[in-house]
């Protein structure tokens, strides 16, 4: 009689394949099945452009290690997939304490040291506010940490376009200056736009010359990362108008198949319907 104590996870495969399909690349996360990077990247790349390699942690244990690497890499040639790294979200490069922000920068140079090798698109970068315990710091001290720990983070072999800083829970404007200064890209989180009220349509012309990547979600109220098909029909249509003005990559954030897979259905079936009517 089969042992079924420990059944195999299911990985059941994604229903809409839009590789090559629009004018822009479509990404998803690289954890979508219960499973590693490779065996996601497998699964994933026939039915996308790109895929998002999460490195949300920064312990030495789990950045990417050579041997990772070297696996991707040889799945990019085999499986035609391109890649871009999601930066880890666990570090604060404006801390006040010295030794945190150091860390960081560490952090950060070795990922982007071992990846130089998977050509990828776009580093995205979470300028994550202060932690607990520091709220009292001056905005002004807070941006000037950051521009430090960028000076030092970036190698010279990555051209600081490379870097795109995500929209987050504050106004992008409290880091325009290190932006600019450090002439940095931007990475145009639509989910978290809405969710914070901010309107999709202005950020746009307020930032187009630096978008080169979109984050794209669902959301539900204060609720985001959920599918596409949680957005109204008025929304859809000012994201679809915006995709097609901007022509940039566009990562389908969902962490699991169920979201995933909608979220693949409802961005063709939307763009095919929109494209029929004309932009």
């Amino acid at each position: 009689m089969p042992d079924r104590s420990n059944p195999k996870p299911s990985f059941p495969p994604l229903q809409t394949i839009c590789k090559n399909r629009f004018p822009f690349a479509v990404a998803c996360p690289s954890f979508v099945y219960p499973a590693g990077y490779v065996e996601n990247v497998r699964r994933l790349a026939p039915f996308v452009d790109e895929i998002q390699l999460l490195f949300f942690e920064s312990s030495p244990e789990s950045l990417p290690s050579p041997e990772l690497v070297k696996e991707l890499s040889d799945l990019a040639a085999g499986q035609n997939i391109g890649y871009h790294i999601h930066l880890p979200s666990d570090i604060y490069l404006g801390h006040p304490d010295r030794d945190e922000r150091r860390r960081a920068v560490e952090a950060i140079r070795t990922i982007l040291e071992r990846c130089r090798v998977l050509s990828p698109s776009t580093f995205t970068l979470h300028l994550e506010r202060n932690p607990a315990g520091t709220e009292n710091q001056p905005v002004e001290r807070w941006r000037q940490y950051l521009l430090e720990s960028l000076e030092h983070m970036l190698p010279t072999e990555t051209p600081p376009r490379k870097i795109s800083i995500e929209t987050l829970d504050y106004p992008l404007e409290w880091v325009a200056p290190v932006i600019k200064a450090m002439d940095l890209s931007v990475c145009m989180d639509m989910g978290h736009l809405m969710v914070h009220g901010i309107d999709l349509q202005d950020f746009y012309e307020n930032w187009k010359d630096r978008i080169t990547v979109v984050h794209l979600h669902g959301v539900d109220g204060s609720e985001d990362h959920l599918p596409l098909d949680r957005l109204s029909d008025e929304r859809m249509r000012t994201v679809l108008g915006l995709l097609q003005a901007l022509k940039k990559m566009v990562v389908l954030e969902n962490y699991a198949y169920s979201r995933l897979n909608a979220s693949l259905a409802c961005l063709a079936e939307g763009w095919s319907r929109t494209a029929t009517k004309g932009m």
